[in-house]
């Protein structure tokens, strides 16, 4: 089967917001509505996880009735204190609830990147044929500073080799599962990125291209942004190609 988790539990902290990041409107529609519509449009999930806080699980309800969307294919599980614990969360419901086999994928995303477009989620997938474990990720384009004693320079790492990474991150689930309960407790402490879970065991990472307009709404000007690609009725497809 193919999975699609939707990481909804963040508490929008750097947005300075009353309510979560990923309920924030944008051009009238909350964002994670627009996440939703992203990843269900393309109809190749079998299932759609949505990890959430519980405080919030009654607005999510409400949005997906109020929205339209395929109830039959949406999964909502409580979103965890850290991103690792709500990952834990949505692979341990598909265990019990279909079991983990061979051939199983899944693709991990923010609810907060709206913009992810066709051609990242369709080259994820394939990636997937040939390795365990696949990021969105796009070359750094500023001179990278490194600042071990702030606010002084200590280096300046070769751009050539340095990427921002992005999201979805997707993996053979089984692999994915093996690495995630065998994570030690020091291990799940320094995890910040969802691939990191199978770095940290040694499985390659094998990253594809992003999109520049594959933003992760954060800040207030990142909203500002996202009010501008909707002005340009951006429909499920890259500004750049």
């Amino acid at each position: 089967m193919k999975y699609a988790v939707i990481l909804a539990g963040g508490s929008g902290k750097r947005m300075k917001s009353e309510i979560p990041k990923q309920f924030i409107s944008v051009s009238g529609i909350p964002i994670i509505v627009r996440t939703i519509q992203k990843i269900i449009g393309i109809d190749i999930f079998d299932r759609v996880i949505i990890a959430i806080h519980s405080d919030w699980n009654d607005e999510l309800l409400y949005l997906i009735n109020k929205y339209k969307f395929d109830k039959s294919k949406i999964i909502i599980v409580n979103g965890g204190v850290e991103r690792i614990d709500s990952i834990y969360n949505a692979v341990n419901h598909i265990n019990s609830s279909y079991g983990i086999f061979e051939s199983d994928i899944i693709l991990i995303h923010d609810a907060v990147r709206p913009f992810i477009t066709k051609k990242i989620i369709y080259d994820s997938i394939e990636a997937l044929q040939l390795h365990d474990a696949v990021v969105a990720s796009l070359p750094v384009v500023d001179t990278m500073l490194w600042v071990e004693n702030a606010p002084f320079v200590s280096s300046m790492p070769i751009r050539s080799k340095l990427f921002h990474g992005q999201a979805p991150d997707s993996f053979r689930l089984q692999v994915l599962y093996n690495a995630l309960f065998n994570l030690t407790s020091n291990e799940k402490k320094i995890i910040t990125g969802t691939a990191q879970i199978c770095m940290l065991k040694g499985i390659e990472i094998f990253t594809i291209c992003g999109d520049p307009i594959n933003i992760k709404i954060t800040t207030p000007f990142d909203i500002k942004l996202a009010e501008y690609f909707c002005s340009l009725e951006v429909n499920n497809e890259s500004l750049c190609s």
